[in-house]
């Protein structure tokens, strides 16, 4: 199946559905099934939540940050019930447009790598064990660049 896109309008309207909510204790959550949809250029399926600097803007350049500015992603994660514990789950990736990963950070058999490309194709890269989870532990990560 496809992957949907949300725009940011219905995202600031309260957009609600199966696969992304506000649980009860005021978490925002993403569900994704292991048969989920995927975009052209994936091999699983995903949720996620993309930043954009200036989603109106017409040029989608705009949309990303600038190599030279400080920028983070930071997070608060609790990964719950997988269809396999051996389930790679990445919660983080920082990337420019139209452009593959520059890191991604991933959860897998209950320990959280850093992938790191170390060539523009993508093709190489360098995974580096930065933590280790329980099931449905609660974990803080920001990721800078």
């Amino acid at each position: 199946s496809s992957a949907s896109e949300i725009s940011p309008d219905d995202l600031e309207d309260d957009y609600t559905s199966s696969y992304f909510y506000t649980a009860s204790d005021g978490s925002m959550t993403f569900y994704v099934p292991g048969s989920g949809g995927t975009t052209d250029n994936a091999k699983y399926p995903r949720s996620e939540l993309r930043q954009l600097c200036n989603p109106d803007a017409s040029n989608p350049d705009r949309y990303n940050w600038a190599v030279d500015n400080y920028n983070y992603v930071e997070g608060t994660y609790k990964i719950g019930d997988r269809d396999s514990s051996s389930r790679k789950v990445v919660i983080q990736q920082i990337h420019a447009y139209d452009a593959p990963p520059l890191i991604k950070i991933q959860a897998e058999s209950n320990k959280v790598y850093a992938l790191i490309k170390l060539d523009e194709d993508g093709d190489d890269e360098d995974k580096v064990l930065i933590g280790e989870f329980d099931d449905d532990e609660i974990f803080s990560l920001k990721t800078v660049m």
